[in-house]
């Protein structure tokens, strides 16, 4: 199916996509501890060289994010074969750099595959997962036989500018200061990474478990321990798990980034971009309130051979609703010729 009859299908059917359309199976592979890892194979029903695979970020979801989910079904309409594999860590929220040895692992593993053209593979990186693709993608396991092309969604630069934008919903774009209020994910995963970093002044056991109830998705049963938490706990809970920061948890964040700034330094993919080789396409949407749009622009100007398309209709986790029917027409057309530049670059 051609690149403008499967927009035209798309269009058609409202964005709904038949099984008919796609083959499905869920497979396992070797992680790096030797345990058996799950992974979500969509297959076009066309034969195809085209490969897509999905490097995800800090989710609880992993493999099973249902965004993520129905993008590969679409990818598949455009005659690609798309692998999602769950990356151990970054389910468990760990932002680390183990991440970067998983997705070397995995690109060898699924490059190497019979079924997989090794010549023509797209390596894509959603959110905090496209920062650690790009420092994979100057590991000899993918140097040997790189990507065809890279693909980033939502993705950060730099680290301590996310940090700053998470914990202050600033950012700054030609000069100008911007304020927006950041999704609380983000506050969220900070601490869940760095907790055994941060002092408290009291024991931190009860705030740790509110988390994990927010992070494994039970949002009743944080709300519950919530509740029988003391005055200064629950302050400072309920600013984290909101992401309504207080003074007390603004201190917090700012002593540990100044604590670790080395180690925060080291996340940032800031300082190789200029070493990335592969074609790399950007899309992030002006919207995001997890990582800021400039964030994007960043990369744009440190990577060699780069495209950029900021949407004005997209937000970290998909679409908004909040334009015009005329708007999102215009802001169709813009997304149309950016993503048929990137299928004719994989297609060639």
């Amino acid at each position: 199916m051609g690149f403008f009859t499967s927009i035209l299908s798309l269009g058609i059917n409202k964005g709904k996509i038949s099984e008919k359309d796609y083959t499905f199976k869920i497979e396992n592979y070797s992680g790096l501890d030797g345990t058996e890892v799950p992974m979500r194979v969509y297959c076009a029903r066309k034969r195809t060289n085209k490969t897509v695979i999905i490097f995800l970020g800090a989710s609880p979801d992993g493999e099973r994010h249902k965004s993520i989910n129905y993008l590969a079904k679409i990818l598949t309409k455009f005659n690609y074969n798309v692998f999602i594999p769950r990356i151990p860590p970054l389910m468990q929220l760990n932002i680390s750099n183990d991440n970067v040895d998983w997705i070397t692992h995995l690109y060898e593993l699924i490059e190497s595959r019979e079924d997989v053209n090794s010549k023509n593979i797209t390596a894509a990186g959603i959110s905090y997962g496209g920062g650690m693709l790009l420092k994979a993608s100057l590991d000899n396991k993918m140097t040997k036989n790189p990507p065809k092309s890279i693909f980033l969604y939502g993705a950060g630069c730099n680290a301590k500018t996310i940090l700053k934008f998470i914990t202050k919903g600033e950012f700054k774009n030609n000069g100008k200061l911007t304020k927006i209020n950041p999704h609380n994910w983000g506050l969220i995963v900070f601490f869940h990474h760095f907790m055994d970093d941060i002092e408290f002044g009291f024991n931190k056991n009860n705030i740790r478990e509110v988390i994990q109830h927010r992070i494994d998705n039970n949002k009743e049963k944080a709300y519950d321990k919530l509740k029988t938490l003391e005055q200064n706990e629950y302050k400072i809970a309920n600013s984290i798990i909101t992401g309504k920061i207080i003074p007390e948890v603004q201190e917090m964040v700012d002593k540990l980034i100044n604590t670790k700034l080395d180690y925060i330094e080291n996340l940032s993919c800031k300082p190789i971009c200029h070493q990335v080789k592969p074609e790399v396409f950007i899309f992030h949407g002006s919207n995001d309130n997890m990582i800021p749009f400039t964030e994007s622009n960043q990369l744009n100007q440190l990577i060699p051979n780069s495209s950029l398309l900021i949407s004005h209709i997209f937000e970290h986790k998909g679409m908004s609703a909040k334009r015009s029917l005329f708007f999102k027409i215009k802001e169709a057309f813009r997304l149309i010729r950016f993503f048929l530049r990137f299928d004719k670059y994989n297609a060639s």
